[in-house]
């Protein structure tokens, strides 16, 4: 049985007049026009604006709050030559962040410098040490990307060493803002922007527009990356750097950015996902690794070896990341499978990575479904540091703060949370949040919501509807990809992919039309896809796949669950003891078979004989162990059981199917003989007088059982004669005869035929 990990839910399949009507004007779908009005665009011109959004849509950026104060401190300190140092972050977003800023403030003339703090030695945002010794070292101008409205404590200590901050940033307002000379954000209590979903770089591009005076175009590429890697709502502003960005980076002039580009695999076909597949993970991998500094000199060098140098390394750090990650994830996952009963994972251990284990708990949440804290283990302070993550609807970052006092730090929010605890207090989480979990009926929580496009079969997979969708990219948080639903008739050459079988590939097959899926991270489903092939539902996006030349469309897995009962096709000519190794129940049809193998079942199983079938309720997992003579005796006991999941052995070592019926001359010929001979000593020479007819031996003894049946002969202590006062009677009249024709009957439907159409055939019996 598969399950699905969404709540699927369907939009509006009904289209509305609006959506006919634009869509003609348009010359687009009308489904993608009535999914843009659902979405509030609900006029042509927005429609229109949202489709082809230009550099125009831009805004004034001395609409933000204090841009108009912080570019004059800037410019000041620049004709005053006062050290500026852009203060940054250490992902993706905060090293793209500090690019545009540091770049922009030196083609102003300024005496720029920047600084990138180190996960590991200097933390996350703000650190007053860190702003002590920068101070100290001559700075006289801070400026922060995405980061600092949580800095308090270290503007504090600036201020009182006559250094002004200006705050650029994006994250979430805290009730006491610092006192800083300038703050830029777009949701400023009281003095909100048109649009708040900046990332840090969003912010920075605003900044950099306003100092230069005109847009910075040569800044999208920078300014695109890092919105898609903060994963921020890809609508109105956001829309419009991404798509122009997109097009910087593939026409790149950063010598270090085309290097990079080059070493992840991106070519021709620049998108959303050469982001947050391909540039992102690997700027990312230097500050988990280390020091992102590297990667800010990487994207803003113009020195052609030294930009390879640094792509080279950047892909060295990213390597070594995923190393970690598999590593430690195989010791994690191994460590969650020894909690079967806890609502929520904890796991840890001695040389874990810290700059990958918010990574591994994410891991653990898709594989397990659980919230999951991932920690390493100080062995000389016997601390515990690491990162959470959470499932939908169940707020983490509320389950830890109920024993916060424990913690040597925590922070972070609903869905992830960074925590440090002592060694000895980790039992005490785990049971706490247990606890929380089964306070807050964890276990009930609804699933995530997975919005469906629209209904498809295989035969409506084309480049047309491809091209169609694509008028809706850049796709991302709040303009995800069309998730489509398909029910395939069948589901065929399931393979895992990967070095460890991680990955999944399969096709659909519908009414004669075939559609290539791809599942990562599925591999292991490989067996219960096989067993449900014929019962699926698939969920997922189109994407294009060009292969030797050829361009075909293929469907990357969103979710999928088995529609029905789970039938597993094990059909086989041969038993062995393992084969009774599972705890099931099984069910013979044979009782001569059902005596010799009974023994081999487990003490965990039950075992049962057609038609007794009363202890099989307490099973969800049967197994029929031979082929009934009857089929109708398998469609009865298959309607009389619960049960979620059916293995079918249907052993039979000698099929008669393939012997068939006597023929009407063989029958001529048999009671010929027996009406010429008489004494016939059946039981001695059944070969001898087989042989002789030119019948095959159990062919004549099935006939000289109906013929004595039907009283054409009488056989006494082994002695067959003819039977002169027989009364003519038709053969089908005979119970061996009918019995015959029914397990002929049974074999064919059951034995003979392909394992799709035996599932076929199994589905019509569970009606």
């Amino acid at each position: 049985m598969i399950s699905a990990n969404f709540d699927w839910k369907h939009t509006n399949t009904k289209l509305s007049n609006d959506a006919t009507t634009i869509g003609k004007s348009l010359s687009i779908s009308p489904r993608i026009v009535e999914s843009l009005i659902e979405k509030g665009y609900d006029s042509e011109d927005k429609i229109n604006g949202f489709l082809n959004p230009q550099l125009s849509d831009l805004r004034d950026p001395f609409l933000l709050h204090d841009m108009e104060k912080a570019c004059k401190r800037i410019f000041s300190a620049i004709e005053n030559d006062e050290k500026i140092t852009v203060y940054g972050d250490y992902d993706a977003d905060g090293i793209t962040s500090t690019s545009v800023m540091y770049e922009t403030l030196e083609n102003l003339g300024a005496n720029v410098e920047y600084f990138v703090p180190n996960r590991f030695t200097d933390g996350y945002g703000p650190n007053p040490e860190v702003y002590k010794r920068l101070i100290n070292d001559g700075t006289k101008l801070m400026v922060t990307v995405d980061n600092g409205v949580s800095g308090k404590e270290s503007v504090d200590v600036a201020n009182e060493m006559g250094c002004d901050v200006i705050i650029t940033d994006h994250h979430q307002m805290p009730d006491e803002l610092p006192d800083a000379y300038a703050i830029v954000h777009a949701r400023y209590p009281g003095h909100e922007y048109p649009f708040g979903e900046f990332s840090g770089v969003g912010i920075a591009f605003k900044v950099a527009t306003a100092l230069l005076g005109e847009l910075p175009e040569e800044f999208l590429d920078l300014a695109a990356i890092g919105t898609v890697a903060d994963l921020v709502s890809l609508t109105d502003e956001n829309r419009v750097i991404v798509k122009y960005g997109l097009q910087m980076i593939a026409n790149t002039e950063r010598p270090g950015l085309y290097s990079l580009a080059k070493l992840a695999g991106i070519k021709e076909v620049v998108n959303e996902q050469s982001i947050g597949f391909g540039l992102a993970p690997r700027l990312n991998a230097l500050g988990r690794m280390g020091s992102a500094s590297s990667g800010v000199e990487l994207l803003t060098t113009f020195d052609d070896i030294k930009a390879e140098e640094l792509a080279k390394d950047t892909e060295d750090q990213n390597k070594k990341r995923r190393k970690f990650v598999e590593d430690i994830s195989t010791e994690a996952i191994i460590q969650a499978q020894t909690q079967p009963e806890s609502a929520v994972l904890v796991v840890y251990g001695q040389n874990w990575h810290e700059g990958v284990v918010g990574i591994v708990a994410s891991r653990l949440v898709e594989q397990f479904h659980k919230p999951s804290i991932v920690m390493n283990l100080d062995t000389n302070t016997r601390i515990l540091k690491g990162s959470g993550r959470s499932v939908e609807g169940f707020n983490l970052f509320d389950a830890i703060n109920g024993m916060r006092d424990q913690m040597v730090s925590f922070g972070g929010h609903e869905m992830a949370v960074g925590l440090s605890i002592k060694e000895d207090d980790v039992t005490p989480l785990t049971e706490h949040l247990n606890k929380y979990a089964k306070e807050h009926e964890l276990s009930d929580q609804v699933k995530a919501p997975l919005n469906i496009f629209a209904d498809l079969s295989c035969s409506d997979v084309n480049e047309d509807l491809f091209n169609q969708v694509q008028l809706l990219a850049p796709f991302g948080t709040d303009n995800e990809f069309p998730v489509f639903e398909f029910t395939p008739q069948n589901v065929t050459n399931v393979q895992t992919m990967g070095k460890d079988n991680s990955h999944l590939k399969f096709q659909m097959v519908d009414h004669g039309s075939k559609v290539n899926v791809l599942a990562f991270k599925n591999g292991a489903l490989a067996d219960d896809l096989l067993a449900n092939s014929d019962a699926m539902k698939v969920a997922g996006h189109l994407e294009k796949n060009t292969w030797k030349g050829r361009t075909t469309i293929q469907i990357m897995l969103d979710d999928m669950y088995s529609s029905g009962v789970e039938i597993v096709d094990k059909r086989t000519q041969v038993v062995a003891k393992e084969m009774f190794e599972p705890a099931a129940a099984y069910l013979f049809f044979n009782e001569k078979l059902y005596n010799k193998l009974r023994p081999f079942v487990g003490s965990d199983s039950t075992v049962g004989l057609y038609p007794d079938l009363s202890s099989f309720d307490k099973f969800d997992n049967i197994i029929i162990v031979d082929c009934p003579s009857d089929i109708s005796h398998l469609q009865d006991a298959l309607s009389e059981i619960s049960f979620n999941s059916v293995t079918f052995y249907l052993f039979k070592n000698h099929y008669i199917f393939k012997k068939g019926m006597p023929n009407r001359a063989q029958y001529a010929k048999l009671f010929k003989f027996i009406k010429t001979h008489n004494n016939i000593q059946i039981h001695d020479k059944v070969d001898e007088i087989s042989r002789y007819l030119g019948i095959d031996r159990d062919i004549f003894i099935f006939m000289v059982d109906v013929f004595n049946e039907l009283n054409f002969v009488y056989i006494n202590d082994g002695i067959m004669n003819y039977n002169p006062d027989l009364v003519n009677s038709d053969l089908s009249n005979s119970h061996a005869y009918q019995n015959r024709e029914k397990q002929i009957e049974a074999e064919k439907q059951l034995l003979t035929i392909s394992k799709e159409k035996f599932k076929q055939a199994i589905r019509i019996c569970l009606g």
